[in-house]
């Protein structure tokens, strides 16, 4: 499992790197602690895939520290309580690889250690045909 949290480290701090790189330093700027607290507020909630993305629509700049935790939980609540919604998941990363990205950076050490092993399971035995960069990804966290 460490050797799995090691590599789910790099490639999250990979991502992390390719994200800030296109994100400006207005964007960040323009995150407002307002925005953040409602963002935080939002994440706690997310049910559905859709809203997730439309969470990281409205507030991608804001994604970093206790905001970018939550989403992370939101995340893996999503993927180990709620697999049956993971073709919405695969449409909408489709269609966003800004998106898709976010949610492969969310993989990480903020997971839950009993989600972890219910994600790596669903992804191991129920994996959509149009979803094994994702499923791959998850095995390999």
């Amino acid at each position: 499992m460490r050797g799995l949290r090691l590599l789910g480290s790099v490639l999250a701090i990979l991502v992390a790197l390719t994200t800030a790189a296109s994100l400006s330093a207005e964007d960040l700027r323009n995150c407002a602690a307002s925005e953040t607290r409602q963002a935080r507020r939002e994440a706690s909630h997310l049910g559905d895939w859709e809203g997730v993305y439309r969470s990281f629509k409205r507030f991608e700049s804001c994604d970093r520290g206790k905001l970018a935790e939550e989403y992370s939980y939101a995340i893996s609540r999503l993927l180990a309580h709620h697999w049956e919604q993971v073709d919405v998941l695969l449409g909408l990363a489709a269609s966003d690889q800004e998106f898709k990205r976010f949610v492969l950076r969310h993989i990480d050490e903020n997971i839950p250690e009993e989600e972890a092993q219910v994600i790596i399971s669903n992804s191991r035995e129920r994996c959509p045909s149009e979803g094994k960069w994702l499923c791959q990804a998850i095995v390999d966290y």
